[in-house]
């Protein structure tokens, strides 16, 4: 692989890296908010690590997404599949 190829590949990842990253932690956000809700009366501590580590989670996410997302939907579909067998 040429310099070149390399330096466009990585200019690609830097300049999609903050949308791709802002989204995928706003979904984190709501994933957790939305988690929250279901849980009757949890104390403060099940609260707030449910917004940390769904938020964590979105971040990270979002930094690695040209390995996580085909990862993540590569499982999805493999855990369709299994489950309707």
């Amino acid at each position: 692989m040429s310099l070149s190829r390399f330096l466009k590949y990585k200019s690609l990842y830097y300049n999609s890296m903050p949308f791709i990253a802002m989204y995928s932690t706003i979904i984190g956000i709501s994933t957790g908010c939305t988690e929250n809700k279901r849980l009757p009366e949890g104390n403060s501590i099940d609260i707030y690590s449910n917004y940390i580590g769904y938020t964590s989670i979105g971040i990270i996410t979002g930094i690695t997404y040209p390995i996580s997302f085909p990862l993540l939907g590569g499982y999805v579909l493999y855990k369709n599949i299994n489950n309707n067998k």
